[in-house]
């Protein structure tokens, strides 16, 4: 029964992060709530929940800046001089 329940904390915990990261592409949809529903799901201790979304929001503010300087480049190349 431990493992059952243990397997559908998981599937549960990878279906809402997935329902945030949709978030990340549409501008309407929120992240944050599915994202800290899935820490809750799968955080026992509320140590391991702050560290869940600690590395969470880590990846997704690398992944941004990453965005942001690509854009930057683009945007660089793209402008006429004069």
């Amino acid at each position: 029964m431990k493992k059952i329940l243990k397997i559908l904390r998981i599937v549960l915990a990878f279906i809402l992060v997935l329902i945030g990261a949709v978030g990340l592409v549409l501008p309407v949809f929120p992240t944050v709530p599915f994202l800290i529903a899935a820490a809750v799901v799968m955080g026992k201790k509320p140590r391991d929940i702050i560290k869940f979304i600690n590395s969470l929001t880590q990846n997704i503010r690398i992944y941004l800046k990453r965005t942001i300087r690509r854009l930057r480049k683009k945007r660089l190349k793209n402008k006429k001089p004069g």
